[in-house]
């Protein structure tokens, strides 16, 4: 066997056996000296996966069919490893106080432990340099795919089930294409790519014996979603500076609600606002997508701990979403955790139904539900981002929409063209500007720090009236907040010292060419009266 399998193959299994149970090592390690590695009907360590994961939500059920495991040793260094999963389940539930404290103490304990390990950590005077490379560059362009994931989640009577078809994560290139990169063992510079196609979410209501008893037409249908993540890290300044870049993007957003849903969504909303991942105070990143690269002074430590060194992979790409600190940065950048995220639309429709549940006679007097369109809205070019940067005090928000069409639908809709619309906008010529500066911008590159400037006068000498039109024509919004040397003088009274935080924030909302029209195509129309029967002749 060759050296380096002796050390990739503990990694690989003690990835495997974090999550998984009853993994046999002996087997497994066998299985993977000729290539591959196979796993059936597993079940998930629930309590690993809330205590990474830090999700809102308490698994009650994990269970996955198939699992396998592929190994290129004779083209380590070109092709990925492969770690493939068809069919994985889970069920998921509010979680209660109990749970609520459990997964707090799991946290805290968690962070003692890592600082305990980071301080108690020796220092190793030189190592294996050019194993350590080879194998943090295997560990980094792990390729994952999942065929088939469900997600059930039950609340009372609500019961929502979430399926992809697909799901692709791997390391990518410049062009964001998935690809076997390189890894400096210094100036790290890394892009994580997460592909998911034909994701639907279906929201039903069950009775009181927890049955549905008629299926409701999905509110989410076989949509394709795609995430970027930019992460920079400078081995040198891991300790004071990082950069991290979250990018959403979606070509087409199709939401069908139904009178029925409506309710249900209200309620899920509420719940979701008074559920919040529990971070303590002190955390910055519990999850990492990939473990830092060490260099040559730490490789013997790397080496010895596959487990460390395996990280989480796909489990911890919700964590990028939670926590906004990773040590991940460029020497050249300003000092300093610098955090954005974007989220971004070509298109967005959405359309809302009435709906009643009726028997249907001509099919033995069965349940179904009957649908009738009410109104239809449709947004072009939507942008979400908000940039921080911790240790300068400055966040900033920008959102933008392109263009926005509202049309009645059914018995509300108007027969003439010009009455079709409740509100339009001017046709949009430049259709990719809302992604302009975003890791969806093939154009730019990423290396330009104009998308995150911490210097006010800077921001607003680029972020201009005219640059954010030209970005969002229809509706642009901009919030800055940043913190200003406080003044020498100091002020008695109280209102004076609340002046003198340094706080200050910046609104813009500009908006130009929408249009509001209203109809009588609003009204229902009435029914046709029926005739009344003549009076009898006395």
């Amino acid at each position: 066997m060759f050296k380096l399998e002796s050390f990739i193959t503990p990694i690989l299994l003690n990835y495997v056996a974090k999550y998984v149970k009853n993994i046999r090592d002996e087997d497994a390690q066998v299985s993977l000296w000729e290539g591959e590695a196979s796993f059936h009907n597993l079940d998930l360590r629930l309590d690993v996966l809330e205590e990474e994961l830090n999700l809102p939500i308490e698994l009650v059920s994990g269970h996955i069919h198939e699992l396998s495991i592929q190994v290129p040793w004779t083209k380590l260094t070109s092709e990925p490893v492969r770690i493939e999963i068809n069919t994985i389940e889970f069920v998921a539930k509010l979680p209660n106080e109990e749970s609520k404290q459990r997964r707090a103490s799991l946290l805290e304990e968690q962070r003692r432990r890592r600082n305990s390990a980071e301080g108690d950590e020796p220092q190793q005077p030189g190592g294996a340099p050019t194993t350590s490379s080879v194998v943090n560059k295997i560990i980094n362009n792990i390729n994952l795919q999942c065929h088939n994931i469900i997600l059930k989640y039950v609340d009372d009577d609500i019961v929502v089930s979430m399926n992809v078809q697909y799901l692709n994560f791997s390391a990518a290139d410049e062009s964001w294409q998935p690809a076997m990169v390189e890894v400096h063992p210094v100036m790290v510079y890394l892009r994580k790519l997460l592909q998911i196609s034909d994701l639907t979410i279906c929201l039903d209501k069950r009775n009181t014996a927890g049955r549905i008893e008629v299926c409701q037409e999905p509110i989410l249908y076989r949509c394709t979603l795609e995430l970027r993540v930019l992460l920079k890290h400078n081995i040198n300044t891991v300790s004071t500076s990082s950069t991290k870049r979250i990018g959403v993007f979606t070509k087409s957003l199709d939401i069908n609600v139904s009178s029925l849903q409506l309710p249900m969504i209200m309620k899920l909303v509420n719940l979701l606002m008074e559920l919040k991942p529990s971070v303590p105070e002190e955390e910055e990143n519990v999850f990492n997508l990939e473990q830092p690269v060490t260099s040559s002074s730490s490789a013997n430590a790397n080496v010895a701990s596959p487990n460390e060194a395996s990280g989480s992979m796909f489990w911890n790409a919700w964590s990028l979403l939670v926590n906004s600190d990773e040590n991940t940065s460029n020497s050249a950048e300003p000092v300093g955790h610098v955090f954005d995220v974007g989220i971004y639309a070509e298109e967005f429709n959405f359309q809302l139904k009435n709906s009643e549940l009726i028997n249907d006679q001509a099919m033995g007097g069965i349940k179904r539900i009957r649908y009738t369109p009410i109104v239809r809205l449709s947004l072009g070019g939507i942008y979400y981002e908000r940039s921080q940067l911790k240790e300068n005090n400055w966040t900033n928000m920008r959102a933008g929409l392109s263009s926005i069409s509202m049309e009645p639908l059914g018995i509300y809709r108007s027969e003439d063209p010009i009455d079709q619309n409740l509100v339009n906008t001017k046709q949009n010529n430049n259709v990719r500007a809302f992604v302009d500066k975003s890791l969806f911008d093939d154009q730019y590159k990423s290396a330009d720090r104009v998308w995150c400037s911490y210097n006010h006068d800077d921001y607003f000498a680029r972020h201009t009236d005219d640059y954010m039109l030209f970005r969002s024509p229809v509706l642009a919004i901009d919030i800055v907040e940043c913190r200003v040397p406080k003044p020498l003088r100091k002020q008695k009274s109280a209102e004076g010292q609340l002046r003198d935080l340094g706080l200050r924030m910046k609104y813009r909302v500009l908006s130009a060419g929408i249009t509001f029209h209203f109809s009588q195509s609003l009204v229902q129309k009435p029914q046709p009266k029926t005739a009344a029967a003549p009076a009898a002749v006395q």
